[in-house]
């Protein structure tokens, strides 16, 4: 709908562009994988309306206020309080104010009140706020980010020592 008094036929406006412009610009376009921010670390925000399956990857800083099934890997995570991550987290720092049921591996790890968290929790630092709920293990450790393989054998050698002394496991089995 126009406002205009004129009839439809009357009004014929040519939208085109006058003038033609006969300059060109190079454009250089970097590989995706050699772009780098010039400042600081960035910021990757996962909106409450996203739900993400898959794994995901960041050098930076991540907020998650969605939905997340898969692991995360990434400098600093904050895990918003509607958010819900079904996972591991590998991460410096990670900050729970939501849902998180998986393995958490970080040098310092902040339950806040709001946190509702099923996980094995691997840290240097470790610090619960009134109000969260926790069930799992906590596990101090000097690296705990590197500690996945060193836990995977112990956690294989315990079952199968315990296999043994049961005696649900024959030796020739073990071996």
């Amino acid at each position: 709908m126009l406002f205009n008094k004129k009839p439809d036929e009357e009004f014929s406006h040519d939208f085109s562009p006058k003038r033609q412009s006969t300059m060109t610009y190079p454009v250089e376009q970097a590989p995706a994988a050699s772009r780098k921010p010039s400042g600081g670390p960035t910021r990757s925000l996962i909106d409450a309306w996203l739900n993400i399956t898959g794994n995901l990857q960041s050098e930076g800083e991540v907020q998650v206020d969605g939905q997340i099934n898969g692991d995360i890997r990434c400098a600093h995570l904050t895990v918003g309080k509607d958010a819900t991550i079904i996972g591991n987290i590998t991460a410096e720092e990670v900050v729970v104010r939501g849902k998180v049921t998986g393995t958490i591996r970080a040098n310092r790890v902040i339950l806040q009140d709001s946190a509702r968290v099923d996980s094995e929790i691997f840290h240097k630092k470790i610090a619960i706020e009134e109000g969260a709920i926790f069930q799992g293990q906590s596990r101090l450790s000097e690296d705990p980010m590197k500690a996945e393989l060193v836990d995977l054998h112990s956690a294989a050698a315990e079952m199968m020592s315990a296999a043994k002394a049961n005696g649900r496991l024959s030796e020739s089995a073990a071996a």
